[in-house]
Parts: C-alpha cells; sequence; structure tokens
C-alpha cells in the first residue's frame, strides 16, 4: 500500500494518549509493519479508520485511503 500523493510506502500513527509519541510501520501484502524499534514497545491497533500519516509528506487520512500498489 503506498500513499495517495507521493506513493511512499512508510506511515506512522499517533499514541491516542500522547499526540507526541509516533509508532512507524509500512504495510507489506496488507499487513501493518511496525519497525523494529516500534515492535519492542506495545502499539496500537490499525483499524480501517485510524489516522495514518506518510512519512515523506504531508498527507495523512483513515488508513482505508491508502491506495493499493
Amino acid at each position: 500500500m503506498e500513499c495517495p500523493l507521493c506513493g511512499c510506502q512508510d506511515f506512522f500513527v499517533k499514541n491516542p494518549d500522547d499526540e507526541f509519541e509516533t509508532y512507524e510501520f509500512s504495510v507489506a501484502s496488507g499487513h501493518v509493519r511496525f519497525n523494529s524499534e516500534t515492535a519492542a514497545a506495545p502499539t496500537p491497533e490499525v483499524q480501517e479508520s485510524t489516522e495514518t500519516f506518510c512519512n515523506k509528506c504531508s498527507w495523512h487520512g483513515a488508513f482505508q485511503q491508502l491506495k493499493k500498489n
């Protein structure tokens, strides 16, 4: 899956309890894969409506809005 604006395949979500803490991930074969640093900590569940942010450009929106590549 990729960003609808720039095609980047790396994203992040914010911690719902602390907006300054983020969790980076990529999506391979439709599965969210958190990076190695993030995977060591408890991670939030990413659902279709989860607000997702592109790691490369200013796009953000619901996870379901990502383009399938």
